[in-house]
Order: structure tokens, then C-alpha cells, then sequence
């Protein structure tokens, strides 16, 4: 059967239109990507600040006085 020029002017409009919509889409998913790898950065340098902030000597400081 054959097309009509009509039709191919159509299927090339909404060609174009998903393709764009694709490339969209694949900016937002790297966006996207980039934010979750920056915020798991952050989160892991703010445990790891709170946990040498709160985390005890390993030794007692008597002991450390009496190897002197």
C-alpha cells in the first residue's frame, strides 16, 4: 500500500517530537544521576564528621601517661 505524502509528513513530525522527547529525558536522567551522586557525597562526609566528632579515645589517657 502505498503512503501518502500527507502520512510521511506526519510519521517525520512525531519522529522528531520523540526523539526530542527522548533526548529530554536522557538530560533529566543525567541530572538526575549527577544530584544523587553529589548528595551521597555529602551525606557521607557529614557521618563521617559526626562520627570522629563523637567517637571516644582509643586509649585511656592514664595509660598513655604512665608510658612516658
Amino acid at each position: 500500500m502505498s503512503q501518502t505524502p500527507h502520512f510521511d509528513k506526519i510519521r517525520r513530525r512525531r519522529m522528531r517530537l520523540a526523539e526530542r522527547k527522548l533526548r529530554e529525558a536522557q538530560r533529566q536522567l543525567a541530572r538526575a544521576e549527577r544530584s544523587i551522586q553529589y548528595w551521597t557525597r555529602i551525606v557521607a562526609d557529614l557521618k563521617y564528621e559526626r562520627v570522629l566528632a563523637v567517637q571516644p579515645p582509643l586509649w585511656p589517657l592514664e595509660d598513655t601517661k604512665e608510658e612516658k
